[in-house]
């Protein structure tokens, strides 16, 4: 496939303030990659210096093994389209006016549209979704609107290579998807090499294949998703810490800011709660408590669980047992040191089968050694008892003192009342 762009010690200073230092990459023709960095990382200035917007203080970049401050202005625009951050209309042209524009790198002086020209804007129109606001100002169109339209004239272009400066900052997740998409799909059908600095690395992971990872002006990492994308490489370019995940639909390589406690800080007062099994339907359980500061522990789960994910997302104590199989006499005592080292437990509005009956016999030790239990909606368990026993068995614990709350939002004065005012 060949090299489409390379950049050798680039610098780039503003008022003697380096904001690119000796920063070195190239880009496969035919790449779908990503640029990633925190605000002031350089993303921004690297493109500009790419777009030839912005001259860079030293170093060189190749276009085609061509430096690009020898091409002349048309040459570039037939080889690069870029579609900046946010697009401006200073003058009163129609959406097809400005398609249009991205034919002039083809026209001589003087010298008109052909049919040709105008069957690529058409085309071009097509395919983003704008030939509809063909004879419409861009003046009166929303963000959104204006930002398809740019990316109609970059299209319009036939570019080798398309640079993308944040393109998706201003727009709502509908319009984001959709350009991404559409700038992925350049690359697939026409083998367009896409070169993006993106700001949400969720968004960036769904649409490209490779990603760059910029810190200080300075490139940190570089190559597939799995080699950038870790809690490290996030630390030290954003300054969070973060987890990375598998999405458990797509599959996709996700991340999220953990929102943990900083270390040793002082959590006796606020309240442990165990929290019974898992599954989708304890989810809302876990998070409302764990939004609430509690010290929380899960458990008997599957390790498929989305409960014993949650569990290890925020690092918390879980009997994980094999699935579709009862709990041996390890996980029992497991769990019953977790409930036991609970200050209340939490039954949610969990399916029950024959594998998990067993659980009832921990919950009523705790009741009988006077530790707090709340059912959550026990009018429902019938529907969610595969077992034919379930019923019976909570209401026996309500008959030991177990407190029924209709809903998972009526825990939050339950903790509140263990937890004290400063939960509130």
């Amino acid at each position: 496939m060949g090299i489409n762009i390379e950049v050798h010690g680039l610098k780039l200073s503003y008022d003697a303030q380096p904001v690119l230092e000796d920063t070195s990459f190239t880009v496969g023709r035919g790449d779908l990659v990503a640029l990633l960095g925190a605000n002031g990382a350089g993303k921004s200035s690297l493109l500009r210096c790419i777009s030839r917007i912005l001259k860079p203080t030293a170093g060189t970049i190749l276009l085609d093994r061509q430096e690009l401050n020898q091409l002349d202005s048309k040459e570039a625009a037939r080889k690069m389209a870029v579609v900046p951050q946010e697009a401006t209309a200073d003058f009163d042209f129609t959406v097809e006016d400005i398609v249009m524009m991205g034919r002039l790198p083809y026209l001589g002086r003087f010298q008109k549209e052909d049919h040709q020209d105008h069957e690529i804007v058409r085309r071009s129109m097509e395919m983003t979704g704008v030939s509809h606001l063909a004879g419409r100002s861009i003046a009166t169109l929303s963000g959104g609107e204006k930002q398809r339209v740019i990316m109609a004239r970059a299209v319009c272009q036939q570019p080798e290579v398309l640079l993308l400066d944040e393109p998706t900052a201003n727009l709502d997740i509908g319009y984001q998807s959709m350009l991404l998409e559409l700038a992925a799909r350049l690359n697939r059908e026409q083998k367009v090499t896409v070169f993006a600095a993106i700001h949400d690395i969720n968004l960036a992971v769904h649409h490209f294949n490779r990603f760059i990872l910029l810190a200080g002006g300075r490139i940190m990492a570089a190559g597939r998703p799995e080699e950038v994308i870790t809690p490290e490489n996030i630390k030290k370019s954003y300054g969070v810490s973060a987890t990375t995940y598998r999405h458990p639909l797509h599959g996709v390589l996700q991340i999220s800011v953990v929102r943990g406690r900083n270390q040793g800080e002082n959590h006796d007062g606020e309240p442990a709660v165990h929290v019974i099994g898992g599954g989708e339907e304890a989810l809302p359980v876990l998070e409302l408590l764990e939004q609430k500061g509690c010290r929380l522990s899960v458990g008997p789960v599957s390790a498929q669980d989305s409960g014993c994910r949650f569990a290890h997302f925020h690092s918390l104590p879980v009997v994980i047992v094999p699935p579709f199989t009862s709990m041996n006499g390890a996980h029992k005592e497991e769990h019953l040191k977790l409930i036991r080292d609970s200050d209340l437990v939490v039954v949610p509005p969990i399916p029950f089968g024959e594998g998990n009956l067993s659980i009832f016999n921990e919950v009523e030790t705790a009741l009988d050694e006077g530790k707090p239990v709340y059912i959550i909606d026990l009018e429902g368990a019938d529907r969610r008892d595969y077992s034919g026993k379930a019923r019976a068995l909570l209401e026996g614990l309500v008959g030991k003192g177990a407190v029924v709350l209709e809903t998972v939002d009526d825990l939050h004065a339950v903790v509140c009342g263990v937890g004290g005012a400063e939960n509130e």
